[in-house]
C-alpha cells in the first residue's frame, strides 16, 4: 500500500474520531495531504469506500490489540479491564473509536458499512460475553451484563469526549471494579 495512501486513511481517521463523518471529505482530507482532492480519487474510488475499507480494518485492529493485551488472561476482571483501558486511550487522545463515530452517522452510510459496524458491536459483546463466562453469581444473567459493559463504555466515552475529565468513564470503571464475582 502507498504511502500517499496510509497517510489519507490516517488523516481520515483521526478527522473521524475527532470530529464527524463529514471530516473526511476528499477535499479536506487533500487539503489536510497537501494534495488536490483528484488525487485523493486516485487512491480511494468513493467517499463510501475508503469509509467501508476504514471500518473493517478498525475492527480488525481493535480486536487484534485487545487480542494481544488479554490473551492470555483468564480472569473476566482482568479483561475488562484491558476492555476499559482501551477505551480510556481513546479519551485521552480526545477520539470515538471509529465504530462510534459511524453509529452517531449511520444515515449517511452505505448498508455494508452499517453491516461491518454491528459486526462489530455484535464481536465486542461477544467477546464481553465470552470473558464473563468464569464468573459465578453475577446480578443479571451474563448476556445482559455483556450488553451493559459493551454500552456502558461506548456510552461513556460518548459523553466524556471533550470534556475536561473522564467522569462517565471513572464512573464505569469503579462499577467493573465493585463486580466481586468477576
Amino acid at each position: 500500500m502507498s504511502e500517499t495512501r496510509n497517510q489519507l486513511k490516517s488523516i481520515a481517521v483521526e478527522r473521524i474520531q475527532k470530529e464527524n463523518l463529514a471530516a473526511s471529505s476528499f477535499r479536506e482530507m487533500g487539503k489536510a495531504a497537501g494534495i488536490k482532492s483528484s488525487s485523493v480519487h486516485y487512491h480511494f474510488k468513493s467517499r463510501d469506500a475508503l469509509l467501508l475499507e476504514l471500518a473493517q480494518d478498525f475492527k480488525r485492529d481493535f480486536f487484534d490489540a485487545l487480542q494481544r493485551k488479554t490473551g492470555e488472561i483468564s480472569s473476566p476482571k482482568q479483561r475488562l479491564q484491558h476492555l476499559f483501558m482501551l477505551y480510556a486511550d481513546f479519551y485521552q487522545s480526545h477520539e470515538l473509536t471509529l465504530a462510534l463515530a459511524y453509529q452517531a452517522n449511520a444515515h449517511e452510510l452505505t448498508d455494508e458499512c452499517r453491516e461491518v459496524i454491528q459486526a462489530f458491536h455484535n464481536e465486542l459483546n461477544t467477546w464481553v460475553l465470552d470473558s464473563l463466562q468464569p464468573a459465578r453469581f453475577l446480578p443479571i444473567s451474563k448476556e445482559s451484563l455483556a450488553l451493559v459493559v459493551s454500552s456502558s463504555l461506548q456510552g461513556a466515552l460518548m459523553m466524556d469526549r471533550g470534556q475536561g475529565a473522564a467522569e462517565h468513564l471513572d464512573a464505569v470503571q469503579e462499577w467493573l471494579a465493585s463486580l466481586s464475582s468477576l
